[in-house]
């Protein structure tokens, strides 16, 4: 039998993090689909986002086996340390490294600063989740343009492929670092949920939710000044995420405390991966105008389910309109949103439904998980 080649992941949060979002639930999806034909090592932080605690019977600063069929490196901060890095990049041959982040001191610049000065030999894709997007580079824009300035001129980036999981961020990557770059695009892999019951739709009613890290990138602040503007139609509105930016959320509890009276909103704190089919079972739209979105686990997730959605067009879904599977709309355009959410409100069950039935057709036609298993298998061995 044909050893397996070993590739050796950087990422920020892994299983069992979860309050990260896509980009863990890309990669444990990709270790789920390719663990029988790679050896993933994760090399990632022995905690969730924004957690001060530790993951509870983990051990840290050691290779463990993990559920998931990979090996997993949990750091403990403090012993965090570019020789760390250094010894972990030094410890074994690496038949590729494969690194999530643009941004990341520790999952991504120091080992790109490891592998450009003592480990050329090695190959590197980098996946940079999005960080490319305009949407995502207006936030803290003075630091980021500086990094990338600094990494374009000292070649950090030199030897890299970079990992698009979509055309449009294949697009962006090209804008911020030239035509000459190599690009693999290869689209992320997301969990399997089959279409749910639902409860009816009732005419003149509406369940919205948002689901995603509360925070400015994902304009739920935008969302909910759309809100306070619709009038007809009794819409609820359940917020699901961690709240990452604590200012942020208090901008958006001042939204909330002003919304009119037709329009009703609570936080529902967050859920694990495993908890998603009891959300979207009883929940009827996304509503997530983000700034950015490389791909958007929860959007193929609502859609794969039964559940149209309501999105800006800065992500990989455009065409929803035309598919009648839902909306993805200009964020200069606010009334289009507003007039979107108030036609979805006047759809009665038999409306609805038939919506419910072509999100489903979306997904199935846009996603070809075997296709997209052999990209990823081919960017791995080449």
């Amino acid at each position: 039998m044909k050893a397996k080649k070993n590739i050796l992941v950087f990422i920020d949060w892994f299983y069992p993090g979860f309050l990260a979002g896509g980009p863990v639930q890309s990669i444990v999806s990709l270790v789920e689909y390719l663990h029988e034909d790679f050896q993933f090592w994760i090399f990632t932080s022995n905690r969730d986002l924004n957690s001060r605690e530790p993951y509870a019977d983990i051990n840290s600063n050691i290779w463990l086996d993990s559920p998931l069929n990979c090996k997993v490196y949990y750091a403990d901060e403090k012993t965090l340390s570019k020789d760390l890095i250094g010894q972990i990049l030094g410890s074994q041959k690496w038949d590729k490294v494969y690194i999530n982040s643009l941004f990341s001191k520790y999952y991504s610049v120091v080992p790109l600063l490891l592998l450009k000065r003592k480990f050329k030999h090695l190959p590197v894709i980098v996946a940079p989740r999005g960080m490319f997007g305009a949407g995502a580079l207006s936030i803290k824009k003075i630091k980021k343009k500086s990094f990338l300035f600094y990494a374009n001129h000292s070649g950090l980036h030199k030897r890299v492929v970079w990992h698009a999981a979509s055309k449009s961020e294949a697009e962006e990557i090209k804008e911020r670092l030239g035509n000459e770059v190599s690009i693999v695009m290869v689209p992320n892999l997301s969990k399997g949920i089959k279409a749910l019951k639902h409860k009816p739709k009732i005419k003149g009613e509406l369940s919205l939710f948002f689901s995603a890290r509360i925070s400015q990138k994902k304009n739920l602040q935008f969302a909910l000044e759309l809100l306070s503007q619709v009038k007809k139609g009794r819409i609820n509105f359940n917020i699901y995420g961690l709240i990452e930016d604590k200012s942020y959320w208090q901008q958006c509890l001042n939204r909330i405390s002003k919304l009119p009276e037709n329009v009703k909103s609570r936080h529902m704190g967050t859920y694990q991966p495993h908890e998603a089919v009891a959300v979207f079972s009883k929940e009827q739209v996304l509503f997530l105008p983000t700034l950015n979105e490389n791909y958007g686990h929860s959007i193929v997730e609502s859609l794969s389910c039964g559940c149209p959605v309501l999105i800006s067009d800065q992500t990989p879904w455009t065409d929803l309109q035309e598919h009648g599977a839902g909306y993805a709309l200009p964020l200069s355009n606010p009334q289009a949103f507003v007039e979107a959410i108030e036609t979805l409100a006047s759809m009665d069950e038999i409306e609805f439904s038939h919506m419910r039935n072509k999100a489903v057709e979306y997904t199935q036609r846009k996603i070809n998980v075997d296709a997209i298993l052999q990209q990823y298998k081919s960017l791995f061995h080449e």
